[in-house]
């Protein structure tokens, strides 16, 4: 028997664009379902006509959202946890829907989510839409290079990000924050400051001898009976060089339990200790989906 197929922007490498949207309902639900369906026959399309294009796409659903339908909610999936205090907060802003477009060219993007738009524009409010783009070579805009965690072989990734049994084989925790940079304070740091901060060398992003235990590699990078705890992370850069300028974080994992676990370290609920990145970049936005398999997405 063959096993549910992940959703196409799940598993592959980075694109050098990516567009991620969160949105909420607030009627014609199954109209806007129907058009969610729809995506991925419009990307197939494209890629037909555009050579080179790569066209993927992740389309998932909050908890809120998902109990609206005609099918049982997996007992595991809970809404994102508001953490932390003061100026160093998880905000927990939910949304219905995430749709995730990644591509070659920003312009096919941009125009798969205003086709999506055309006919339900009235039934739905746009959380966030924010385009996403590769920084030199996959670096965040603090300099260090993002993702170096990230499970490296095919098999590794499926197994990291994709459920593989039961009713929600093929489908993906998906964990999402809006990061918001504050550049001139990082920029103050010396290169040996801000190695502390992150936890690894700038250059070449190898993990320190000795890493701070505040670190942002300190906070996430967390075993449990010996094992590291992982995620497939997506996430991009964003925004303008004289304006508001951050980072989208996107991540998938087969289960909600490593997300919890490396909030709650990162925010000072584990052990009163916060990730010192923290104080250079602020959380804005916070919310898990679930994206369903291939085919269930369709059977919905």
């Amino acid at each position: 028997m063959l096993m549910p197929q992940p959703q196409s922007a799940i598993l592959p490498e980075a694109n050098p664009f990516a567009l991620f949207v969160v949105m909420n309902v607030h009627d014609q639900t199954e109209q806007v379902l129907r058009q969610c369906q729809s995506l991925q026959q419009v990307i197939d399309n494209l890629n037909a006509e555009q050579l080179g294009a790569n066209l993927t796409i992740t389309v998932a659903f909050g908890k809120t959202f998902w109990q609206t339908l005609s099918h049982p909610i997996c007992a595991k999936f809970h809404d994102f946890p508001q953490l932390g205090s003061d100026e160093i907060q998880a905000l927990s802003t939910g949304g219905d829907i995430l749709i995730h477009l990644r591509s070659n060219r920003l312009d096919l993007n941009h125009y798969v989510f205003s086709q999506f738009l055309t006919s339900i524009s009235e039934s739905v409010e746009v959380l966030e839409e924010v385009q996403g783009f590769r920084y030199l070579d996959s670096r965040d805009m603090t300099g260090f290079i993002d993702g170096t965690e990230n499970p490296d072989t095919a098999e590794d990734r499926h197994k990291v990000a994709v459920i593989a049994d039961d009713e929600w084989a093929g489908g993906s925790f998906i964990m999402t924050q809006r990061f918001i940079h504050n550049l001139p304070a990082w920029h103050r740091l010396n290169l040996k400051a801000q190695e502390n901060v992150i936890g690894r060398t700038k250059l070449d992003s190898i993990e320190l001898e000795d890493v701070p235990e505040a670190s942002h590699v300190g906070r996430v990078d967390i075993k449990e009976e010996g094992k590291g705890l992982k995620i497939l992370r997506h996430s991009l850069p964003y925004g303008q060089v004289s304006g508001e300028h951050g980072l989208f974080f996107m991540a998938c994992c087969s289960q909600l339990h490593n997300f919890d676990v490396m909030l709650n370290s990162m925010y000072g609920e584990t052990d009163g200790k916060t990730d010192q990145l923290l104080r250079f970049t602020k959380a804005v936005s916070g919310a898990y989906f679930f994206a369903p398999s291939q085919s269930l997405l369709m059977s919905l």
